[in-house]
């Protein structure tokens, strides 16, 4: 039988055309063949002078619109963007505002699921989970006393409640989603007075689940995250004001 060896695939060098347009484009700029409010030639001159179908030319106009390196002006043409602290600024206002809206939905979801984990732990604690969680509220109050945020201790806490349900399908849920959360945990203890805060609750859910109460573990749960999304909205509004 005869064999057939393996071609050699060697690493691809070249860049895709229209990404090779937008970085020359970008070089102009920053070497000032480009200036800001100049108009780049038509889009079939163009894409005569790179060498590209007038597609691949579009693709690069295309993504230079996203960087808000040029902008199209219907009928116009393309011009050069101005380089002005406005046009600087205005690509991370969003990204804070995507962020902000992120966290929105974390919290969200944190209410919708930890309430009802907090409820059936109560339900289904065995004395190790209860021995491990009086373990983990004392790491969080050592980390925060030794002047850390107490952040991964925290979700350490979180998580241990959630495998005292002995649902491990829940269990699992809140460990794949344990980095998402980790952020509106990060935001949440950014002072003193909400890491002893939290630390304050962490012990008030704790013992409704030590009492068994259902209920009681509920609302405590429910309550943290309430207050959780109150801090963040206080922060929207303090960064919205002038």
């Amino acid at each position: 039988m005869k064999t057939h060896q393996m071609p050699v695939f060697k690493p691809a060098r070249r860049k895709r055309l229209h990404e090779e347009i937008v970085g020359q484009i970008r070089t102009l700029i920053d070497e000032g063949e480009l200036k800001s409010g100049d108009k780049l030639p038509p889009e079939r001159r163009l894409a005569e002078l790179f060498g590209v179908s007038r597609h691949c030319l579009r693709e690069a106009i295309r993504a230079l619109e996203q960087q808000r390196i040029v902008t199209c002006r219907l009928g116009d043409g393309t011009y050069v963007l101005s380089g002005s602290e406005e046009n600087l600024i205005e690509p991370f206002a969003e990204v804070i505002e995507q962020r902000r809206e992120k966290l929105r939905e974390i919290l969200e979801l944190r209410r919708l699921i930890e309430p009802q984990i907090a409820s059936l732990a109560a339900v289904n604690a065995t004395g190790q989970d209860m021995a491990e969680l009086r373990d983990a509220l004392a790491r969080h109050r050592a980390a925060i006393e030794g002047g850390g945020t107490g952040s991964d201790e925290d979700g350490e806490f979180h998580l241990l409640i959630a495998r005292a349900t002995r649902n491990s399908v829940l269990e699992e849920m809140l460990v794949r989603l344990h980095d998402i959360l980790s952020e509106s945990r990060d935001f949440t203890l950014q002072t003193p007075r909400r890491r002893q805060w939290a630390i304050m609750t962490h012990e008030r859910i704790m013992r409704a689940i030590e009492l068994r109460d259902a209920q009681l573990a509920f609302r405590e749960m429910h309550e943290h995250i309430l207050r959780v999304e109150e801090l963040f909205l206080e922060w929207v509004h303090q960064e919205e004001r002038p």
